[in-house]
């Protein structure tokens, strides 16, 4: 089987990670979610990913990964049901496969990443009328103008915008309500006690190139402060899935800050 090298910098490097998780999660018995086209995709890139060890040192990533995507499934599929001919705009996407693992029905879905990330993903999933991808930064905003349809959208941004400031945030979340009505954000985000704290990370550290997270938030609802057509409607974490996958750290479920370190939020916009 050809592999596919992949040169990757900074924070596109991290589309990896994932990836990998999700792939080692499909071949668990007790798995939380189920990914073969991650598996498929794993198998066919030229990239030591030995370097994560065993599941024992990447257990915390790999069932963070599992239950932010049985997440973040769950709440797409809830858009979907409400939103059959829908339009879903997946922010960051990597090497995302959601789009290949549910049924998005007829509901139009756009991948945005940058050219280096859209180039690898063309190489393991095809384009279509329906899915379509756009080489962009997202604070590149004339993606916006690609976007056909502009109301009751839903937004995903998974494992991202941790890795941009607080300022770059404000000025995205700005642009979506300026140009978007009736719809929704949900994203993945840490506590603002992992920022500046990559270096800690059993994940990120290993990674040829460094990424840093610059931005966190304690609760969802601090992000109304950003625009006042803004509104916080719910968060789930991380910790409530996965049980006693989570070995020691399950300890941490009983204080309530540790157990909000990581969480996905759901904000709507305009």
């Amino acid at each position: 089987m050809q592999k596919h090298e992949v040169q990757l910098v900074g924070v596109p490097e991290t589309m990896l990670i994932p990836l990998w998780a999700k792939a080692q999660e499909t071949k668990r018995e007790d798995s939380i979610i189920k990914d073969f086209k991650a598996l498929e995709i794993i198998e066919q890139i030229d990239y030591d990913f030995s370097i994560f060890g065993s599941y024992d040192e990447f257990y915390k990533t790999q069932v963070g990964v599992a239950a932010r995507t049985k997440i973040l499934d769950n709440l797409t599929k809830e858009y979907i049901e409400n939103n059959p001919k829908g339009t879903i705009i997946n922010m960051g996407a990597g090497l995302d496969t959601r789009p290949t693992r549910i049924d998005i029905k007829e509901a139009n879905w756009y991948d945005i990443d940058l050219v280096e990330g859209i180039n690898i993903r063309k190489k393991f999933i095809d384009e279509t009328d329906q899915l379509k991808f756009i080489e962009k930064s997202l604070f590149d905003y004339q993606w916006i103008d690609l976007i056909d349809k502009r109301d009751k959208v839903l937004f995903i941004a998974e494992g991202i915008l941790m890795y941009f400031s607080m300022e770059q945030l404000q000025e995205l979340f700005k642009k979506l309500a300026d140009n978007f009505t009736n719809s929704h954000m949900i994203f993945e985000a840490m506590d603002p006690l992992a920022v500046g704290r990559a270096k800690r990370h059993e994940s990120v550290k290993k990674l040829k190139t460094k990424a840093e997270f610059l931005s966190g938030f304690k609760s969802g609802k601090e992000v109304e402060s950003f625009d006042d057509r803004l509104k916080f409607t719910g968060e789930w974490y991380h910790m409530d899935i996965g049980g006693k996958r989570w070995k020691g750290l399950r300890l941490f479920s009983i204080i309530p800050r540790l157990k909000k370190m990581a969480k996905i939020i759901k904000i709507k916009v305009n």
